[in-house]
């Protein structure tokens, strides 16, 4: 079979299914399910609309092959070429995002060549992975800005070149419209409110928590810990401290020691990353406390909701809200590509979210820890990128 063929294949398949979705899945029924809505930009409908043909088995492989290389030939040979510039690609979660905007880029035939970079959280790097991508005449560039606005001379470049710059999940730089095409994102600020509101809902007489962030300095964590300082200003709770993860495991594992080791025992948490805070049972039982907590989240992985499960334990409660979805990728391709094409596109494609309780039955132990419950990635390639 040719690659053309192969995407002839995928382009008419409707009804195949994968891990990440029901059997003959639609558009609408991914944005019921992913989202909680079809109230939805019409960017994101359009994404998903295409995510619900999944890949066919050679475009799968293909996908895994771009996954695990930085430059890709998708073998189409189509004209376009699309780079994902990540602020800090070593968690899971930035992994699995990875693969989201990859099979999202092979549903386009228009686009013959992939390429990735992460910066590992150095500014320097990110800034020189902008400039190689504009030096190598890329057209379209997906950007996780972690590194805020170091970033916006080289975006600004970007635009100059032709180059159609669409950011993903939260991380802000200069002005959508004006220095770039979208940008891709719940409402952040909102977030944060709900995160708190989480907490004081669920633990009647809560009167303070802790919140945890990613790398120093990015604009996600800030903005959302902003918003949870006002929110928790016109409340009756306190937050203790705002402390650094790095958005790892290890990192996440200080974080809690260190603020166990200092305040002892408070209500909650509120963190964005599921997975992270898999380790915060770990520092809990190195500290010899019991796990007595509730914690808001913002993304999904089912590795903390098995080890909920597991516990069994009605003093750990948890509520996530998937608003930091890995799907975001799919929808700042498709944002990127409407733009490239002329389409109108939303200076901000804004992506619904409400907080939403764990519950028995989030936990698949068939697929990988790592999973987000929300991906649309298939269970043959998740247990391919995550083998052990």
């Amino acid at each position: 079979m040719t690659i053309r063929s192969m995407f002839a294949a995928f382009l008419a398949t409707s009804f195949l299914f994968g891990a990440g979705q029901s059997l003959a899945e639609t558009g609408e029924d991914l944005m019921k399910s992913r989202l909680g809505t079809t109230e939805v930009d019409p960017a994101i409908a359009k994404s998903l609309e295409i995510a619900a043909k999944p890949l066919t088995p050679e475009l799968q492989a293909k996908a895994l092959e771009c996954w695990k290389s930085d430059t890709c030939d998708t073998g189409s040979g189509g004209k376009l070429k699309i780079a994902y510039a990540d602020g800090f690609g070593e968690n899971v979660w930035r992994r699995v995002t990875k693969m989201e905007f990859i099979q999202q880029a092979l549903a386009y035939p228009e686009i013959g060549k992939i390429q990735y970079s992460s910066a590992r959280g150095d500014v320097s790097k990110a800034i020189a992975d902008m400039n190689a991508f504009i030096a190598q005449g890329v057209d379209i560039i997906v950007l996780y800005a972690d590194a805020g606005p170091a970033l916006l001379p080289v975006v600004r470049e970007a635009k100059e070149a032709g180059i159609t710059v669409v950011l993903n999940n939260g991380q802000e730089v200069g002005t959508a419209g004006e220095d770039y095409a979208s940008t891709v994102h719940e409402d952040l600020c909102e977030l944060g409110h709900q995160m708190v509101k989480a907490v004081v809902a669920d633990k009647a007489g809560a009167k303070s928590i802790v919140a945890l962030g990613g790398t120093p300095g990015n604009t996600l964590s800030s903005t959302w810990q902003g918003c949870a300082q006002e929110e928790a200003d016109s409340s009756s709770i306190k937050i203790l401290a705002k402390m650094d993860t790095n958005w790892t495991q290890e990192g996440t594992f200080q974080a809690v020691s260190a603020a166990l080791a200092q305040y002892g025992d408070f209500d909650g948490w509120a963190y964005e990353y599921a997975d992270g805070f898999r380790a915060a049972m770990r520092a809990y039982q190195a500290a010899n406390k019991p796990v007595d907590t509730v914690v808001s989240l913002r993304t999904d992985e089912q590795g903390l909701f098995c080890d909920w499960e597991a516990a069994k334990n009605p003093r750990f409660r948890i509520y996530y809200s998937a608003s930091g979805s890995t799907i975001t990728a799919r929808f700042a391709v498709t944002a990127a590509m409407m733009a490239k094409t002329g389409e109108t596109v939303s200076t901000w494609v804004k992506v619904p979210f409400s907080m939403k309780a764990v519950k028995d039955g989030l936990c698949d132990k068939n697929l990988p820890m790592e999973t987000p419950v929300s991906t649309i990635v298939n269970a043959d390639t998740l247990k391919a990128m995550f083998p052990n």
